[in-house]
């Protein structure tokens, strides 16, 4: 005697759980090929997504403090970035490729749209557009979205901060002499 109630047309069959595990496991391993083929650091160094990326979260996240003139603006930011790729540097490894990671979720369409809602890349979007795709990191309901966004903040502040010639941007005059 068979149970007709197991034989329900709604619940899932066998078929139906294997057939969801492979499109999930596809679309993931899409994903993590599409983050790994552009990602962020690689020999040590920023790729043109990753400084893409790092250049328009600076502008987003220490944007005020920056210089309204485009010439200076934009040799700060420059300045920023090769003072990044220092302080990357000096990371243990394990760090950097995490960071590369994250940087490469961020540089491409899909998951930068996920993360952020951006559709268009960090240095086509307009400042308002990158401080709201900021502002969805920060305030998403999934832990790990806004775990990237303190990820990224953090290596943005620490990298801007501790070069001393950004200190006159901010207004702090540096240390005391004593």
């Amino acid at each position: 005697m068979v149970d007709r109630a197991i034989d329900h047309p709604l619940t899932p069959k066998r078929r139906w759980f294997l057939k969801t595990a492979l499109v999930i496991g596809a679309v993931g391993a899409s994903l993590g090929g599409l983050a790994y083929w552009k990602r962020g650091i690689s020999d040590g160094k920023l790729t043109e997504s990753g400084r893409d990326v790092m250049r328009g979260l600076a502008i987003g996240i220490v944007g005020p403090m920056l210089p309204k003139d485009t010439t200076e603006r934009n040799a700060i930011l420059e300045g920023h970035l090769a003072h990044l790729e220092v302080f990357l540097d000096g990371l243990p490894n394990v760090l950097r490729i995490e960071i590369s990671a994250i940087l490469g979720l961020l540089g491409n369409l899909p998951t930068r749209k996920m993360l952020t809602g951006l559709g268009s890349s960090w240095g086509e979007a307009s400042e308002d557009d990158i401080a709201a795709a900021i502002e969805t990191m920060r305030m998403n309901p999934l832990p790990t979205t806004r775990l990237t966004y303190q990820v990224v903040r953090g290596v943005t502040c620490m990298a801007f901060f501790s070069n001393s010639d950004h200190w006159k941007l901010t207004g702090y005059p540096g240390p005391i002499e004593l």
